[in-house]
């Protein structure tokens, strides 16, 4: 373990080193020191087998990757049962053997390995599918690229950035992160190697997921042996590792304390609910209470009219982040706190991380009501939603209303039109060009005018109209997002599609039919209500604007694997898929796979523009593999 840990001092002085040489010209040693030190940590990394991420004996190089692959998880990735009570957590216990560590605040991460090397870094996605961060994992400097144990490993931690470097980069930037966690995650997902290679990530390991141990105490404590770092962790009563465990004793950002069972045989055999696994419970710290006045209340017309309320406050430091705004959700809210401009309010980080309004001290209740819509001026009205009272704004012409419908429309998992940012819809719907979905199509009888302004040209005016095109190839699901029906989010407008075979005669059939779709599972009376209300309301605009769509069906499993053995890499923006997971599908329901890099292997690399000069694009033409656009891979397959 000491030549280890004289590997990890080596690798920090060698790149201190480094940094001051090359970059500062403020050299801290000779030449023949910094060699005689490079010489040992070569055989020390020879003897122990441990290669940190970023070894000066690597000499990797940073470089632009085009975006992330997709992984399914060997397990699901759960939370914790959460408490604020010490009791519920000794209730849990039972006279257990448990240990005791620190909740880390980051970007939670697997990493694998095979014969002693590390193969792959996923992100936690959405529990049960991440994205393949490989790449930016060999540039975590305290991450092993190479161990001494053979066995395949698959571990579990955080991808974490300390204090200290939290407040050395932000020192750096002109717009400073708020939090350690944001600046992790951020760095982590950047597709620019060279910041991530500038900046000192940490993975700190949590759990051995493969190999299982007896005990995950020594499960971790063999992790540590191999060079890994694992997370601050203590055994004890439960009142003892709460007194010796405090946040900010700890080098990284910490929201809680997590009490695991020791036992891998009993926490296998209390299994999981969708949401936990029984073998944990998370106690999370108190939300700090911090005083300020509050200054004004916003109003914020959203894309359904509901016009949102915000607490604006003195700037008030809220554990690390100066914070000047919060939501005050609804009008009943701000009924029940009886604000006033000027009262002495107490806001908090909700979980350390969301700013909210806990209480009112002053209590003056002199708030104003908005009787107008703060973007068209419109009459406002107060609407009972369950209960609770919200405002909504009466004009149905409002200019906030249809930039945030027409925002949603283009968004990616809707008409997916790339470059129509909401400042760009903001520019046409003020000079009139814009007033409906439908008019987004109409755009190009303005391209000549619309090129004479400001801050648009011949190319982008051209690019944005050919992506615009490009969107009238889609299908029923994302058409149906694309009209922000109250209930009806992306997974209902799916749930709709698949129901009509992703037909759109067979939807508007059943529509005319007053067809009751709640025969979907998860498809509740109101979102049936609210569908009913928005076809009542919109059917002719909604079957007029289908007209400027070429409508296509989801792809069928085919039978035969005429695409096995072949490899594919997909790149660039699609034109006759939805997106890349629905082309993905297709390739391996025919035997061929698919994978997120070039190389050797690849059989083709599908991008729509050949002459691109992307990493991709070279790199294929540099192995002499075949660029194909979806044209040629449709009809390779006979479609």
């Amino acid at each position: 373990m000491d030549k280890i840990k004289r590997v990890k001092e080596l690798n920090e002085l060698l790149h201190k080193a480094s940094y001051v040489y090359y970059g500062l010209d403020k050299p801290i040693m000779s030449d023949k020191e910094y060699d005689d030190l490079y010489d040992e940590l070569v055989n020390l990394e020879k003897e122990t087998e441990c290669v940190l991420a970023g070894s000066p004996t690597q000499k990797v190089q940073g470089y632009i990757l085009d975006g992330f692959k997709k992984v399914e998880h060997s397990k699901p990735m759960l939370s914790a049962d959460k408490t604020k009570e010490v009791s519920e957590v000794e209730k849990f216990i039972d006279n257990r053997d448990f240990y005791c560590s620190y909740k880390l605040d980051g970007l939670t991460l697997v990493v694998k390995y095979k014969d002693g090397k590390f193969v792959q870094g996923i992100t936690r996605g959405n529990g049960t599918i991440g994205e393949d961060v490989t790449e930016q994992c060999r540039f975590i400097k305290n991450l092993p690229m190479k161990i001494s144990n053979k066995h395949d490993i698959e571990l579990r931690g955080e991808c974490v950035i300390s204090w200290d470097e939290f407040h050395r980069i932000n020192a750096t930037l002109d717009e400073p992160y708020s939090n350690p966690r944001n600046l992790a995650a951020g760095t982590l997902r950047n597709l620019d190697l060279n910041v991530i290679r500038d900046r000192n990530l940490s993975f700190v390991v949590f759990e051995l997921v493969s190999p299982t141990f007896t005990h995950k105490w020594d499960g971790l404590k063999a992790i540590e042996d191999m060079g890994f770092e694992c997370v601050g962790r203590a055994k004890g009563t439960v009142e003892n590792c709460v007194e010796g465990m405090q946040p900010d004793w700890y080098a990284y950002p910490v929201d809680g304390l997590i009490f695991e069972l020791n036992s891998s045989e009993l926490s296998k055999s209390l299994g999981a609910t969708s949401h936990h696994e029984n073998c944990r419970i998370a106690l999370k710290w108190e939300d700090t209470l911090y005083k300020t006045k509050l200054t004004d209340i916003e109003w914020n017309t959203s894309k359904t009219g509901l016009i949102n309320p915000v607490a604006v406050f003195e700037p008030v430091d809220l554990d690390g982040a100066i914070t000047t705004r919060a939501t005050l959700h609804n009008l009943s809210y701000i009924e029940d706190l009886q604000l006033g401009i000027g009262d002495e309010i107490v806001v908090y980080r909700a979980n350390m991380v969301i700013p909210k309004v806990h209480d009112n001290l002053t209590r003056s209740n002199t708030w104003t009501f908005p009787d107008e819509c703060p973007v068209c001026g419109g009459l406002t009205k107060i609407v009972k939603d369950n209960d609770t009272k919200v405002v909504m704004c009466d004009n149905p012409n409002c200019k906030g209303k249809l930039l945030g419908k027409l925002s949603h429309a283009v968004s990616k998992n809707a008409l997916n039109i790339d470059g129509m940012s909401e400042a760009t819809i903001e520019f046409l719907i003020e000079r009139g060009w814009l007033t409906s979905i439908k008019d987004i199509y109409k755009l190009d009888y303005y391209r000549e005018p619309w090129k004479e302004y400001d801050g648009f040209g011949n190319k982008s005016v051209d690019r944005l109209l050919g992506n615009i095109e490009n969107s009238r190839k889609t299908n029923l699901m994302r058409v149906l997002y694309a009209q922000s029906i109250p209930l009806i989010g992306k997974s209902a407008s799916k749930d709709i599609a698949n129901h009509c075979q992703n037909d759109i005669e067979t939807f508007y059939s059943l529509m005319y039919e007053d067809y009751n779709f709640t025969a979907i599972d998860g498809f509740g009376t109101e979102m049936q209500k609210s569908l009913a209300n928005w076809w009542n309301s919109n059917s002719e605009e909604f079957m007029d604007l289908l007209g400027e769509f070429e409508f296509k069906s989801t792809y069928e499993v085919v039978v035969d694997k005429k695409l096995e053995g072949l490899n594919f890499v997909i790149t660039g923006s699609l034109n006759n898929f939805g997106n890349r997971t629905e082309l993905q599908n297709l390739i391996e329901s025919m035997g061929g796979k698919v994978s997120g890099s070039v190389s050797a292997k690849t059989s083709y690399l599908l991008n729509n523009d050949i002459n691109s000069t992307s990493s991709k694009n070279r790199k294929a033409k540099e192995l002499n593999i075949p660029i194909i656009t979806e044209e040629d891979f449709i009809k390779m397959i006979g479609e």
